[in-house]
């Protein structure tokens, strides 16, 4: 499924983020603009790896350009990703983390749409994150809603982070897996970046993790270490084994989803076996074959595929009866079966 899209940033004020937002866009295929309101051209992380001038835009010029403007946050009565209709030439608008789109933006928007989160203390993802996640279902693959299921938990693989190379894009990759819903992650920290590293970089990775109210559980792995998966799928960029949207990911703890660095890692070199006893790979089916590769972009998009397949719990019927604890039903009974008036009148004379 391919559209003429852009990616519009709204206020967004980390230049960190907004190369990443542009990395996401050319992975896609898309035109990435940024209506700045943070003064972020004037950042030397852009000036120093833009070939060619700040794309800057407006409001008014998103409105004119595109038929549809894509609000992509957590408003009310935003729709789900999974499974939304985008159409031809929509703007797909991220807005700053910390305040949202603009109002000017949240008024221009012709749709609403939002990444369902299932942890209750992060709700939402780096932003540049979100904005190749919103790419990959509005732009370029076509996949159902997020399942229904009555004990997700169980259908929840391991997730395993090998071999990254920035302690930043491994960090923004654990802010995602909490956001899924992933309660603990396998690390194979090749290069120290998260365990035993200096205290700099454990500083700058833990706050892009949002470590402070991010309850993941974190647990290291050796390079040489052997482990007994029965199934493994290795998620990569190359076209390799099938797209990500057609792999089973949802297996539970008996299968182990491997997302490698591919900026560090040689996919054809390593000893997958050494994982688990049947190895498989899915492949991100993103438009071009030369971008700039970003660990977050990668790690988030095949996690929200995951988290799209292992699904969310069912709604309770209205049917059904909500029963008290056993403790207040075993009062309730006991006060029927042998309860007495007593008055104050008959206490003050004790």
């Amino acid at each position: 499924m391919n559209v003429a899209a852009a990616l519009v940033g709204d206020g967004i004020e980390n230049p960190g983020n907004a190369l990443a937002m542009l990395h996401a866009a050319q992975m896609y295929g898309v035109k990435c603009q940024f209506n700045d309101t943070r003064e972020l051209q004037e950042s030397e992380v852009l000036q120093t790896n833009l070939d060619a001038q700040f794309p800057a835009t407006t409001g008014r010029e998103v409105k004119t350009s595109y038929s549809r403007i894509i609000a992509f946050d957590n408003l009310r009565g935003a729709k789900e990703v999974y499974g939304f209709s985008a159409g031809n030439n929509p703007a797909v608008v991220v807005g700053n983390e910390r305040r949202g789109l603009s109002h000017e933006f949240r008024y221009l928007a012709t749709d609403a749409v939002q990444i369902p989160m299932v942890s209750q203390q992060i709700n939402c993802l780096n932003v540049a994150a979100a904005s190749a996640v919103a790419l990959h279902y509005l732009c370029r693959v076509k996949v159902g809603p997020m399942a229904k299921v009555a004990s997700p938990q169980n259908r929840r693989p391991e997730v395993l982070f090998l071999g990254a190379g920035d302690h930043i894009e491994l960090g923004s990759a654990i802010r995602s897996a909490a956001a899924f819903g992933w309660r603990r992650a396998f690390i194979e920290d090749r290069w120290q970046l998260w365990f035993g590293c200096d205290r700099i970089t454990r500083s700058e990775g833990r706050a892009a993790a949002r470590r402070g109210r991010n309850p993941i559980r974190l647990v290291p792995c050796s390079s040489e270490a052997r482990h007994s998966f029965p199934e493994v799928t290795v998620v990569t960029t190359s076209r390799r084994g099938v797209p990500l949207h057609r792999a089973n990911l949802a297996r539970g703890s008996r299968q182990l989803v491997v997302i490698p660095d591919e900026s560090q890692i040689q996919i054809t070199e390593e000893e997958w076996e050494r994982l688990g006893r049947e190895v498989q790979f899915a492949y991100l089916s993103q438009p071009v074959e030369k971008f700039t590769y970003q660990y977050r972009l990668v790690a988030t998009v095949a996690l929200a595929e995951v988290s799209r397949q292992v699904g969310s719990r069912l709604p309770r019927h209205p049917s059904q009866k909500r029963w008290a604890p056993v403790y207040d039903r075993a009062l309730e009974t006991a006060s029927e079966l042998s309860g007495e008036d007593v008055w104050l009148e008959d206490l003050l004379d004790y």
